[in-house]
């Protein structure tokens, strides 16, 4: 796929995006001064060992412990797992010093999650220097050139170290793939000297910032141009140009134009698109892309797309857009974990078989891990995808200090009925007058339903009722005041309630 790179930096975060024309097929953002990225080792001490669980909390230096568990000390565990045999966790024990990498972002509550099978990623191989296995990307899937990538890695790897061969791999010449190697091997050589002199606990190698991990997993000949707009970032890139290889020297470009890069390729109308859980297809159909605690869930509608007068096939024609903009939405806001996708009904077999063949096509092309589970009688289908960092979307995005994330707000009869409490109490407590502060919505509402006239005209009978409507206010907002002064002095919006 013939794509392009960009990468932005600002305040204190670094930008990253990968296009296709003017159609976003990525977008990362990660702040600079980030505490631990993905990839990078540490030199930790353990804490305390969950035996009966099979895991550990180490102290790594950073603000709460890493977690260690068995399922996590495999750094690719469809690649490798049940092809080695993983350490018995109960063997450590309190004050142990080990090396560890980390492999997921800190979630919520939770610390970094942890691994002892280190693995270092290039643009052609991953090298484990602590896992005896050869492996070819499984992307990579005709036999005979996987036979011979596993027997050339092979030939090259250090007696009882690992080799697997990326897909860009299979397309590289054996001196590309020996001299990244080597560059490796010897990389892994300078973590374990800074380590033996470090005292625990440290971090002992860093992984290279967003821009550089961008470039490494999805730079290839066929990479249209790779756009900069921060000069220290574009000459350390061009620096490492050579390296890298690819013709990446001459796709570099600086840009230094007055508008914003991403306005000017267009590219800030797709990440406006982000921030709201509504895609809309090119057929006028839509998806809603809702997240819970535990899942995403992703509906789709057929919205303002009729088709034609075959009901089934409008329905399929509908559901297989969706599968391919799903498997998109999936990378671009790097949605992971388990996803639940709600597809319109299909009572024709065949095309339920043929959408489950788009979907499961457009997320091979997902750099992370995809598995799509069959379709259920109800049009569900079960995704799961391989997490690491934190979701694009929830950069863009913070908690609504109003809903706390409930997604909507107080309705107008229940802000009234908080309104009437409050004012009950206050009368309770002796006072005579009350002035109410209160959103002018709030408040225009409650003239133009009557809604308290019964209360006033009975409970509330002899007492006097100020409102003042301010346009500032929040609409679940309001604050009550008591007043037994016969002269009252109140501002000239007041407005007395019957």
């Amino acid at each position: 796929m013939a794509v392009s790179i960009y990468i932005d930096s600002f305040g204190g975060n670094y930008v990253g995006a990968v296009a296709d024309g003017n159609k976003l097929i990525e977008y990362r953002i990660e702040k600079k001064n980030k505490t631990v990225a993905i990839g990078s080792v540490f030199k930790g001490k353990v804490e305390n060992v969950l035996s009966g669980m099979q895991a550990a909390f180490i102290n790594v230096g950073l603000e709460r412990n890493g977690y260690l568990s068995a399922d996590d000390m495999l750094m690719d565990r469809a690649e490798l797992e049940g092809k080695i045999e993983l350490p018995d966790i109960s063997s450590l024990k309190e004050g142990d010093e080990i090396m560890v990498q980390a492999v997921k972002d800190p979630a919520g509550s939770k610390g970094v999650r942890l691994t002892t099978n280190l693995s270092f990623a290039g643009r052609y191989v991953v090298y484990m220097p602590t896992v005896d296995f050869v492996g070819v990307s499984r992307k990579v899937t005709d036999e005979m050139t996987r036979e011979k990538l596993i027997k050339f890695a092979d030939g090259l790897r250090p007696e009882g170290q690992g080799i697997i061969i990326r897909t860009a791999g299979a397309e590289a010449s054996k001196s590309e793939i020996k001299r990244e190697i080597r560059f490796l091997i010897k990389m892994f050589g300078e973590i374990e000297k800074v380590y033996s002199v470090s005292a625990a606990p440290s971090c002992v190698y860093e992984e290279g910032n967003l821009a550089f991990r961008l470039i490494r997993d999805v730079y290839s000949d066929e990479t249209e141009k790779i756009v900069v707009s921060d000069r220290e970032i574009y000459e350390k890139i061009k620096g490492h140009a050579s390296g890298i290889g690819g013709g990446l020297k001459g796709k570099l470009q600086f840009y230094d134009k007055k508008r914003d890069m991403f306005a000017f390729y267009g590219l800030n109308i797709e990440v406006d698109k982000l921030l709201g859980n509504r895609v809309v297809l090119e057929n006028g159909a839509y998806l809603v892309i809702d997240k819970t605690e535990a899942l995403t869930v992703i509906d789709v509608n057929t919205g303002s797309f009729v088709g034609n007068d075959n009901l089934e096939d409008t329905v399929f024609k509908t559901n297989s857009l969706a599968a391919e903009e799903i498997a998109r939405q999936l990378r671009l806001r790097n949605i992971s974990g388990i996803i639940v996708v709600d597809f319109i009904d299909m009572t024709d077999e065949e095309h339920r078989e043929k959408v489950l063949e788009v979907l499961r096509k457009a997320v091979s092309e997902d750099r992370e891990r995809c598995n799509v589970v069959g379709m259920t009688g109800l049009g569900l289908v079960e995704i799961t995808r391989k997490k690491k960092r934190r979701e694009s979307v929830s950069m863009l995005l913070k908690p609504c200090p109003y809903c706390q994330g409930a997604g909507t707000i107080h309705s107008n009869d229940y802000t009234v009925m908080r309104i009437r409490t409050a004012l009950l109490d206050l009368f309770a407590d002796g006072y005579d007058n009350a002035v109410v502060d209160m959103n002018v919505e709030i408040a225009e509402y409650i003239l133009a339903k009557n809604v308290l006239k019964k209360d006033i005209d009975k409970i509330f009978k002899g007492k006097r009722i100020y409102i003042i409507p301010h346009k500032t206010y929040h609409q679940h907002f309001f604050l009550v005041k008591g007043d037994n002064n016969k002269a009252m002095e109140v501002s000239d919006k007041a407005i007395l309630l019957y």
